[in-house]
């Protein structure tokens, strides 16, 4: 079965479209840093306590306990207004409480 070259022409446009948009979202995967992730937590912290832009300082990050927690982003630590921003690796939010909590506290699967 032959296709028409109308149709060939859409697979080969569509493919290349896909493979474009896959590039341009693995390069800003990858360039996601621990500063640009520790800096977007410490202004919600900031953002979210109605807090001066000067209290940004008062965060700082440590590394996750496992391999799903990348960092720990932690604002205010000790004090009453304490907040753990548990990050995944990709940058994403997993969890916000406190630095002793245990958000993911179901053992990892062993690996095959």
């Amino acid at each position: 079965m032959k296709l028409p070259p109308a149709v060939l022409l859409v697979m080969a446009v569509l493919t290349a479209a896909a493979g474009t948009l896959g590039y341009v979202a693995g390069s800003r995967q990858a360039g996601i840093s621990e500063t640009d992730v520790i800096t977007a937590y410490a202004q919600r912290y900031v953002t979210e306590q109605g807090l001066e832009a000067a209290a940004i300082r008062a965060c700082h990050a440590v590394p996750g306990a496992d391999a799903r927690v990348w960092l720990v982003v932690v604002c205010a630590e000790g004090s009453a207004a304490e907040r753990a921003y548990f990050v995944a690796p990709g940058g994403g939010l997993l969890h916000v409480g406190q630095v002793d909590d245990s958000p993911l506290a179901a053992p990892m699967a062993p690996e095959a």
